[in-house]
């Protein structure tokens, strides 16, 4: 009973860590880590419902009635990129202040926000309506078909990747700084494509480089789904085997908000790599 009501004191205080070993949470009942996990899929579905929802009517309607009806609200793709724009902003502030300035206040606020309800399911939703937006004005630039197909291809595999998460015994669940070299890495690459082909005209948005991007950006994003489902998932029961790393029980959110980052861009990387443009 102490040790549990320190644990509740340390996370009023912000002192959640991000990942747990061997510890507390590989020790916790079956049934809360079922829980957690409930919790988990049961807001990525909510985000993934709301984003689906506003983007949908974006490319299924003809492209001049929602030219027409996005110039009658100006205001709609602004405000949503402002809210895109100010969370990469937070986002890097959060990790800037700890690797440079040798300070994890900000950090700690960042993911304490992740752990006060309501806020968290107020952030998660303003977020799934922004990027409802933006996903909506790429898919405009693909035939319905195509993106239907590529939706349905992609749901498939992500199901698959997720059994496969789950039950193997492999982990890799410690190869986060791999990982995050690898996102480094494909970020800068991204973007010196994107700086040359606008110099240059030489890569379009259906040239053969572009579409290779989308490839390598389908693969990456598909190993973040297994190590973010095995992140999820942990020592459970459900688990196929020993996980090195876990998301404390009380980061339902913000491991909520990982794997739909993950699914959304999964799926717009596969679009880009093998969707049928207009």
């Amino acid at each position: 009973m102490a040790s549990e009501r320190q644990r509740l004191l340390d996370s009023e205080r912000g002192d959640t860590q991000f990942f747990e070993g061997p510890g507390n949470v590989k020790d916790q009942p079956p049934e809360i880590r079922t829980g957690f996990i409930t919790k988990t899929y049961g807001l990525v579905f909510y985000m993934l419902l709301i984003t689906s929802s506003i983007s949908m009517p974006f490319f299924v309607n003809d492209r001049a009635d929602v030219v027409a009806w996005l110039g009658a609200h100006p205001y709609i793709l602004p405000l949503a990129m402002s809210v895109m724009i100010g969370f990469y902003i937070l986002n890097v502030a959060a990790v800037m202040s700890m690797v440079c300035c040798r300070s994890d206040g900000c950090y700690r606020a960042y993911m304490k926000m992740f752990t006060t309800f309501p806020v968290n399911l107020l952030f998660l939703t303003t977020f799934a309506a922004a990027f409802g937006c933006m996903a909506g004005i790429i898919c405009m630039q693909y035939e319905v078909q195509s993106v239907v197909l590529i939706f349905a291809m992609c749901a498939v595999l992500i199901i698959a990747l997720t059994i496969y998460a789950v039950k193997t015994n492999a982990d890799f669940t410690g190869m986060g700084p791999y990982i995050l070299m690898a996102l480094l890495c494909f970020i800068m690459t991204s973007l010196i494509v994107a700086l040359v082909g606008a110099a240059g005209g030489e890569v379009g948005a259906g040239s053969t480089t572009n579409k290779i991007m989308g490839g390598l950006g389908a693969m990456l994003f598909g190993f973040l789904i297994v190590y973010d489902t095995q992140l999820i998932f942990g020592n459970s029961r459900h688990s196929g085997g020993e996980r090195q790393m876990q998301y404390t029980i009380d980061l339902y959110a913000f491991a909520a908000f990982q794997l739909y980052l993950d699914f959304i861009n999964f799926f717009i990387y596969m679009l880009q790599a093998f969707g049928t443009r207009r």
